[in-house]
């Protein structure tokens, strides 16, 4: 049995090879220089092989956006998992989650980046941040709640470029005081 039959019969599988050959191209090149043709020949598929899955490269970019949410609602849970304190457990979880030093932090960047032109991923992420914030009982007026999150974004980006201005403890120091701050949401 050929390996391309195999493939054909494990959708998923294709799929998934594409979002991660995606993000290599994203992380190598940047999202601005992310091809359908790059995508392909990385992933080791026909360029309409990835066209079946992802029919533009809207579709593949918006894909890989909702893969890069669900890994990073996956650490958010892990924290609101420990977290027994209801009250600012989002916003805690939330500011535990940017300042991790991620793998996915390149890729993270390029996205943070794109949402400055793209409404369709900007308004994903708004969405998804609004309705996380609804969800765990938090206000999504909150004046503080919103500044450290705003803080967290921004100990986020400083890790994304690599222009880290901090020790590690003074970065660590900044993450505690946020935390701090949430129990007053």
């Amino acid at each position: 049995m050929s390996e391309r039959y195999k493939k054909k019969k494990q959708p998923e599988d294709v799929r998934r090879q594409l979002l991660d050959s995606a993000a290599q191209v994203t992380i190598e090149r940047g999202l601005g220089n992310l091809t359908l043709d790059l995508v392909a020949q990385k992933a080791g598929v026909s360029k309409g092989g990835l066209i079946h899955h992802f029919p533009s490269r809207q579709a593949l970019v918006t894909s890989l956006f909702h893969s890069l949410l669900e890994i990073f609602q996956k650490h958010i849970e892990s924290f609101i998992e420990q977290d027994s304190d209801r009250r600012g457990r989002f916003t805690r979880a939330y500011v535990k989650t940017t300042a991790l030093p991620q793998s996915e932090s390149k890729l993270l960047g390029a996205f943070a980046l794109a949402m400055s032109n793209d409404e369709e991923l900007a308004r994903l992420w708004f969405d998804w941040l609004k309705s996380q914030i609804e969800k765990h009982g938090e206000n999504t007026l909150s004046l503080v709640g919103r500044m450290v999150r705003y803080a967290a974004d921004g100990i986020w980006l400083e890790n994304c470029t690599g222009g880290n201005l901090n020790t590690l403890q003074e970065r660590q120091d900044i993450v505690e005081y946020l935390i701090n701050l949430t129990y007053s949401l």
